[in-house]
């Protein structure tokens, strides 16, 4: 299967949710206290009742947990924790985003493509992961070799970086390596996330709450 790194139209058009949302992570905590960063660049320091510039209100803190109302809704956070989940990634050589992602919790080496419509396995690395596609819906791709027969299935997590998505729809194609040498994230996972691109690095977020 051609690996279309599409990356450019895509992310022209798309236009980012999480961009638009506010986003918060604890970096610290007192009684009645929290440093608090805002939007990925503000530190606030707020006590409990105050409200940031951006509109995040700190309800109350303690040393293990604080409770914030970001864009109308109540959150309770822990040290460390954010709104969004994240997830980086460098373009190689070629300008591709190769990454380490995780199926059903095992770890497979993948590429980001926004030309594949789903999460797309080959069959020996499908075995491997320990993905049980016998007797799954077939269907017919096409691929750089020709046409492949191949399998339908759903996944049951598919983790790249931080962020995590489950009960995500993948295809298993036949085949060796040779046909497809590397799992193809597709659009059933890219459409859960917000895609960003500043050079050679793609950022991906998801709103956790």
């Amino acid at each position: 299967m051609p690996l279309r790194l599409a990356l450019a139209l895509c992310l022209a058009l798309a236009i980012s949710a999480a961009a638009r949302a506010t986003t918060v992570m604890v970096m610290a905590l007192e009684p009645d206290r929290a440093q608090l960063l805002v939007n990925g660049s503000a530190v606030r320091i707020l006590r409990g009742g105050q409200v940031s510039p951006e509109g995040v209100r700190l309800v109350s803190a303690d040393r293990t947990k604080a409770v914030v109302e970001v864009d109308g809704k109540t959150l309770t956070l822990g040290l460390g924790q954010s709104t969004v989940a994240t997830a980086e990634l460098k373009a190689d050589a070629r300008g591709h985003f190769v990454t380490v992602a995780y199926v059903n919790g095992v770890p497979t080496r993948a590429i980001i493509d926004t030309g594949a419509t789903a999460v797309a396995i080959a069959a020996g690395e499908a075995q491997r992961i320990g993905i049980a596609y016998a007797g799954a819906p077939r269907v017919q791709m096409a691929t750089a070799g020709g046409a492949r027969t191949g399998y339908r299935v759903r996944l049951a997590s598919v983790q790249v970086g931080q962020i995590t998505l489950h009960g995500v729809d993948g295809v298993v194609i036949e085949g060796g390596g040779s046909e497809l040498p590397i799992t193809l994230i597709g659009m059933t996972f890219l459409n859960g996330v917000d895609l960003r691109r500043v050079g050679d690095t793609l950022l991906l977020t998801r709103r956790q709450f």
